[in-house]
């Protein structure tokens, strides 16, 4: 009798380990697909980040030349008002 409830104790426990496996492994899948959804949406994110430390880079030069064009006017006004006095 011994022997019969020892054999269906380690049966039972085997079926809950491969139950437990079975659950581990859909656990794991599931992280494993959230990771790479992670890593494209940081891959996304460091593109987009180049591409606006870019368009600023770009800005940055736009306004060094809108000062100088605003600097040149402001001059040209000054002499003209100069001038009229």
């Amino acid at each position: 009798m011994d022997i019969e409830r020892t054999m269906l104790f380690i049966l039972e426990q085997q079926a809950q380990f491969s139950n437990d496996i079975t659950q581990i492994n859909a656990v794991l899948l599931e992280v494993a697909t959230t990771q790479e959804r992670t890593n494209e949406i940081l891959a996304t994110l460091a593109q987009r980040q180049i591409a606006t430390e870019e368009a600023m880079g770009r800005l940055a030069e736009q306004q060094t030349t809108t000062d100088a064009n605003l600097n040149a006017l402001l001059l040209t006004v000054e002499r003209h008002i100069a001038n009229h006095k």
